[in-house]
């Protein structure tokens, strides 16, 4: 049996999930700056959009296709 594989995300849904990391850590900037007086809260927004990369990212989707040379059989073929 082949493995499940997840729909690749479109670009207005990747395009939507950075704009919501870039909001929460432009949130949190604005909030602990407001709080504290302290500046480095928006190094909160980096983070925020690091945290999304490896929550929403999928590297598989960065590869190209593989391609495969004419005549010759996928590397799986005829595994047991």
């Amino acid at each position: 049996m082949s493995a499940s594989r997840k729909k690749p995300r479109s670009t207005r849904n990747r395009l939507a999930w950075f704009v919501v990391c870039l909001s929460a850590g432009a949130a949190a900037g604005m909030a602990g700056t407001w709080f504290t007086g302290n500046p480095l809260w928006f190094l909160a927004i980096p983070a925020a959009l690091a945290l999304g990369w490896l929550w929403v990212a999928n590297p598989d989707e960065c590869l190209p296709p593989a391609r495969r040379r004419a005549g010759s059989a996928a590397d799986d073929d005829g595994a047991p």
